[in-house]
């Protein structure tokens, strides 16, 4: 405990010993500070309010010494200027005040007057303490401002930082207006379970817990669409929900684990439909919070009185003079491929390849509200083919400032269809996409009983907030973003009852080499301790792993691993690894990769493990091994 929190330590004896409880009760409070300021702007010269307000807060400044102080107070509406005076509370009751500090919330009551300098003010009668703030807030002066503290300690953040509270109000505003446009053209809100036995209605990896009581294991959803979905067929026409979905995935400015989306469908609609919803959510949501359509983001002004709508072809022939759907074999499209550098995986379909040129090509040039439509059967699961062409499905993805901001599609309502789409998922799954969707043999079920012609639409609630109030990354409108545990917390729970055993009789290594290798050549090889400084999945892969690591030299070294399958990128944050750091830098995905990391590998039981090899993080960065 250092010196200034023992200090208010003693305080709060000292208010202890005068009979004054230091964390206080029900306060009856007539006005906020903005209230205040706005019914008393008349007044002017000597005049001071007949009516007594009270106003209860947290003390942002204390200003004065001897028989008077100013102080500031500031509740959820604003701040306002108070005065103590000794002449007006009397002896005892200015003794408690000379106890207060900064960050103490108090109760007072007064009569507003305006000061010589013209500042609205409350001479306070009586103040109660509230509550003792044991902790003091940073520095007045700089405020909060390391982003690591902010995110973590949010409550601080809130206190130190008002255009902080202002991103949060705003986005209660959007969601109330989200309802608002909904709720007004006869949507119904609904609820859907969090908890599933089946992850479903998207392609991402979920995160899976336990049903102690049912002795199964249960996936969190990763998206709402198949249980709205299951609704309409019961009859509910037009449904939405806004809720938390959660994805076992990468952390960035753009992504966290777990994050708020709506996902809303309307029966005897169609893509078309689902466009203008967006459009009007969108324009609905600006003008709540922003007062107009022209919006700045980051510095560019971004127009919502107008979006485009082009072809996902269409948009990467223009941008690259390929048109892959005239295509005829996987090989022309992988040709095409190489000859504007768009990597691909070997998995990849025509549709596949044309959606990887539009990841590469195209993602990040559309700046101003753009619908993408088109998109390929073979990565649209759950989309409703288009009638004139069956490669491609109608739907469509809305992208501002080079993001996914909504994606939906006029629903796919043929159960046999349906479920052949779902068998290729699962043999994505097998191939290793370990994010295509699972087999959910009730959702056919229900699609058996009839789905009306139906559209759907998705809308990442947070990134809408973040380009409705400028926010440049998702954990500044997140009041509590995911965080890397600090030293102490988060570890791994351990059921040594359930722990894997390893019979070591059925591990297969592969042969040792028979020939040997000239130690010349051996000690030319330069194996280091690395420290893992940061981890992250690489975009359009699902294997690869980048690692920036601190290698001893004062430089980032990057190394890319396929290893995503074994771990997760923020378990091996901090951990102390074995690199080769002198093999030539070699090009994946785009990023070149300097060395590489070691793992011990074996099989087991016909299925491969993967070690990364760990070593104790006492060896220091840069250290080198003989």
């Amino acid at each position: 405990m250092n010196e200034l929190m023992k200090v208010r330590r003693d305080k709060l004896k000292a208010f202890m010993d005068m009979g004054v409880a230091p964390f206080g009760h029900r306060y009856e409070v007539s006005h906020h500070a903005a209230d205040v300021i706005e019914q008393f702007s008349g007044l002017e010269g000597e005049a001071e309010s007949e009516e007594e307000v009270t106003v209860a807060g947290r003390l942002m400044a204390i200003r004065g010494h001897g028989k008077a102080s100013f102080s500031v107070l500031m509740d959820r509406s604003s701040r306002i200027q108070i005065y103590f005076k000794l002449d007006v509370l009397g002896e005892d009751k200015y003794k408690q005040f000379k106890l207060l500090d900064i960050g103490d919330i108090i109760g007072v009551r007064g009569h507003v007057f305006r000061t010589r300098r013209g500042e609205l003010t409350i001479r306070v009668d009586d103040f109660d303490l509230l509550s003792k703030s044991l902790r003091p807030l940073p520095e007045k002066f700089h405020g909060l401002t390391d982003t690591e503290i902010r995110y973590r300690q949010r409550y601080v953040d809130l206190i130190m930082n008002p255009e902080v509270m202002n991103t949060f109000v705003a986005r209660t505003n959007i969601i109330k207006s989200i309802r608002n446009y909904l709720d007004t053209r006869d949507f119904l809100e609904v609820e859907t379970p969090v908890l599933g036995t089946i992850a479903g209605g998207a392609a991402a990896r979920p995160f899976i817990t336990h049903h102690n009581t049912l002795d199964i294991d249960m996936y969190l959803r990763i998206a709402t669409e198949l249980n709205l979905k299951r609704l309409v067929v019961g009859g509910m026409e037009r449904v939405y929900e806004i809720g938390r979905v959660f994805r076992n995935e990468g952390m960035d400015v753009r992504h966290n684990p777990e994050f708020t989306s709506i996902e809303i469908y309307q029966a005897y609609a169609d893509y078309n439909d689902l466009m203008d919803i967006t459009e009007g959510i969108v324009r609905d949501a600006a003008m709540a919070v922003c007062g107009g359509l022209k919006v700045d983001y980051q510095g560019t002004t971004i127009d919502y009185s107008s979006f485009k709508r082009i072809s996902m072809n269409d948009a990467v022939k223009e941008a690259t003079g390929k048109d892959f759907m005239s295509c005829k074999t996987v090989e022309e499209a992988r040709a095409m491929a190489d000859e504007i550098g768009v990597p691909y995986e070997q998995r990849f379909g025509i549709g596949g390849i044309l959606n990887a040129a539009f990841e590469e090509k195209v993602e990040e040039t559309l700046i101003q509200p753009t619908f993408i439509t088109g998109h390929p059967t073979e990565i649209s699961p759950l989309a409703k083919r288009n009638p004139d062409d069956p490669r491609i499905t109608d739907r469509f993805e809305c992208f501002v400032y080079g993001r996914e901001l909504a994606n939906g599609f006029t629903e796919l309502n043929d159960p046999i269809d349906q479920e052949g789409r779902f068998l290729d998922q699962l043999k994505a799954r097998e191939d290793g996409d370990d994010e295509a969707h699972m087999m959910d043999r009730d959702f056919i079920t229900a699609l058996e009983y009839g789905l009306p012609p139906t559209g759907g639409l998705g809308i990442g609630v947070d990134r809408l907030v973040m380009f409705l109030t400028d926010s440049a990354s998702i954990r500044d409108v997140l009041l509590f973003p995911t965080m890397k545990p600090l030293a102490g917390e988060g570890k791994k729970i351990i059921d040594n009852s359930a722990e894997e055993k390893i019979d070591f009789s059925k591990v297969k290594v592969e042969p040792l080499f028979e020939d040997c290798v000239d130690f010349e050549t051996f000690s030319k090889s330069d194996f280091r301790a690395v420290k893992v400084k940061a981890c992250e999945a690489v975009k359009k892969s699902k294997k690869l792993l980048k690692f920036t690591l601190d290698d001893g030299t004062g430089n980032d070294r990057i190394i890319l691993s396929g290893i995503h399958a074994y771990y997760e990128p923020e378990e091996l944050v901090g951990r102390t690894l074995i690199a080769i750091v002198n093999l030539p830098p070699r090009a994946m995905m785009g990023i070149e990769s300097c060395g590489m990391v070691l793992s011990a590998v074996c099989e087991y039981e016909g299925e491969e493990k993967l070690n990364l090899l760990m070593v104790s993080d006492n060896i220091p960065a840069g250290a080198k091994l003989y």
